[in-house]
C-alpha cells in the first residue's frame, strides 16, 4: 500500500489552485523552493516554509536537512509534532520509497490523534542532492484530509532543488 503522502503525490493533475510566490528555502541559504497557495497563509520558518489549509484541517511544511542529519532531523520532527498535541500510533507506521519530480521520496506514515480527535501523519524525506533532504512534515484530519489532497499534491508537485 502506497504511503500517504507518496498516494498525494500522485494527484499532481488535480484542480487548478492559485498559488502565492514561489519559497526558496531555507531563506538565508535556498536549497530548495516550493509554492504554497495562498489561501494556506504560507510563513517562512528559521529553516523553510510552513502552510496550513484553509479549513484548519491540514498542515504541511518543509525543511532541510544535512543526509548525515536524520536521527538529529526525526528527533526535531517528534518534539515539534508533540508540541502540537500531535501523537502518532506506533502500530500504524508504514514506510515508503518513491520519486517525486525526478528525486528519491520516502516516507513514514502514521495514524495518530491530535486535538482535535483522528489525524494522519506523515514525514517525508526528498533527496534534493547528495548533501541536502527537504524534510516534509503532513498531519491532517481525517475529517478534511480528502477535500485538501488535490492542493497537497499539486504543493508536492512544485518542490525542487534551487537553482
Amino acid at each position: 500500500m502506497k504511503s500517504l503522502l507518496a498516494g498525494v503525490a500522485l494527484l499532481l493533475a488535480a484542480t487548478s489552485t492559485s498559488f502565492a510566490a514561489n519559497f526558496s528555502f531555507p531563506p538565508d541559504a535556498p536549497i530548495a523552493t516550493v509554492d504554497i497557495p495562498d489561501s494556506w497563509q504560507p510563513a517562512e520558518t528559521d529553516y523553510g516554509v510552513e502552510g496550513t489549509s484553509a479549513d484548519g484541517g491540514t498542515y504541511i511544511s518543509f525543511d532541510v536537512g544535512g543526509e548525515g542529519d536524520m536521527d538529529a532531523i526525526m528527533t526535531q520532527v517528534f518534539a515539534f509534532l508533540e508540541e502540537n498535541g500531535v501523537v502518532p500510533d506506533p502500530a500504524s507506521q508504514k514506510e515508503t520509497k518513491d520519486t517525486l519530480n525526478g528525486m528519491p521520496f520516502e516516507t513514514l506514515d502514521w495514524s495518530g490523534t491530535d486535538k482535535d480527535g483522528p489525524v494522519s501523519i506523515g514525514v517525508g524525506f526528498i533527496t534534493l542532492s547528495p548533501e541536502h533532504v527537504a524534510i516534509v512534515t503532513y498531519w491532517a484530519s481525517k475529517e478534511s484530509e480528502a477535500a485538501n489532497m488535490p492542493e497537497v499534491g499539486k504543493i508536492l508537485a512544485t518542490i525542487k532543488p534551487a537553482k
